[in-house]
């Protein structure tokens, strides 16, 4: 125990060759000079870039993959893990740990998918425009069992056709987190109704190309959705 009033501090020990190895290569992939999905060189070949032994390689390397930075695929090397899916799982995990995060994701959903059916109204081809209204219909035909997944289909389809992986990582998200809301609500018949008559009015609004129709036809679909919790 100190006794001179003194503030006392642990010794902070000298950053080991591992992490400043792994430092410098997250740097690099957060500059994107190492772009996602880059293959990194072999053990060796790092080992002898950086001049150190494969020992500290091998350490950084596994640093790396505990912060989602590189994934190991057997056989074929470390890949760099694109930035998208590295910040979803982050965002999982941190709802996951949440005690009120189906409402969040409720909230969450309300605020972000109108706009994303806005974009995909904006993005969409007639083939993906047929595609997402036979998925509407499909939610009113199939058994019970499958309707929480086919109403995820559904809006997970409106997510593609906009072209973006970040969208489509952040809804895949928000419909992991509230499956049970859908679960509930798609057991009641007449609920279920009031669903497929929401998706289907969101389909043809994105079919037509009609950003607006399609926002507002997403926001009331939410708001039917929302009354359930």
């Amino acid at each position: 125990m100190n006794t001179s009033g003194a503030l006392q501090f642990d010794v902070i020990p000298r950053a080991t060759l591992s992490s400043q190895v792994a430092e410098t290569i997250k740097a690099r992939i957060d500059s994107g000079e190492i772009p996602p999905r880059t293959r990194l060189p072999s053990e060796r070949g790092l080992s002898e870039a950086f001049g150190v032994s494969r020992v500290a390689i091998r350490e950084a390397i596994q640093l790396l993959q505990a912060r989602e930075y590189v994934e190991i695929r057997p056989g074929k090397g470390t890949f760099v893990v694109d930035p998208v899916v590295r910040n979803a799982s982050t965002l999982q995990s941190w709802v996951g740990a949440r005690d009120d995060q189906l409402e969040m994701m409720v909230e969450l959903r309300m605020v972000v998918e109108p706009g994303i059916a806005a974009l995909a109204a904006e993005k969409s081809c007639p083939a993906a425009a047929a595609e997402l209204l036979a998925l509407a219909h499909r939610l009113e035909e199939c058994a019970a069992e499958d309707a929480s997944a086919t109403d995820s289909d559904f809006h997970r389809m409106i997510a593609r056709i906009t072209g973006n992986d970040l969208i489509s990582e952040l809804l895949s998200a928000c419909l992991d987190r509230t499956e049970p809301l859908r679960m509930r609500t798609l057991k009641d018949a007449g609920r279920r109704h009031l669903a497929v008559q929401g998706h289907i009015a969101i389909a043809r609004a994105i079919a037509a190309g009609d950003p607006a129709a399609a926002r507002a036809a997403m926001t009331s679909h939410l708001a039917d959705a929302r009354a359930s919790l």
